[in-house]
């Protein structure tokens, strides 16, 4: 089983496009796998650093789930998954998250998306 990152309310945290993306046989790999979870409705492998939590900057999975599925299901397929796709002594942070978070937009804009779709908004 997984354990799913926890960022508390209020924390700053920066987000964007990894500089040095994983391996792109990894990440589609993770597309795969995620896509192929019901309850995920998007993935992004986003570039992170969240002082405090994180000791540097790093890629990890973002999935946003549906509010009705069960998310304890939804993480052990999860660690199933990466136990098989990453490399031995590899680990993956996974961040869990609602269509209404306000940090989505940004994690969007990153424009690291693996699976699922949304829609962008038109000025």
């Amino acid at each position: 089983m997984i354990r799913p990152f926890d960022i508390p309310e209020g924390t700053n945290v920066m987000l964007g496009a990894p500089a040095k993306p994983m391996d792109p046989l990894i990440s589609n790999a993770l597309g795969e796998l995620v896509s192929s979870i019901e309850g995920i409705v998007e993935a992004h492998l986003p570039q992170c650093f969240v002082l405090g939590i994180m000791d540097k900057p790093a890629q990890i999975l973002v999935v946003v789930i549906d509010q009705t599925v069960e998310r304890k299901i939804v993480f052990e397929q999860i660690g199933q998954g990466l136990s098989r796709i990453l490399p031995s002594g590899q680990s993956l942070d996974v961040w869990p998250m609602d269509k209404e978070n306000s940090l989505l937009g940004d994690i969007r804009t990153a424009g690291c998306q693996i699976a699922g779709s949304f829609a962008k908004s038109r000025e």
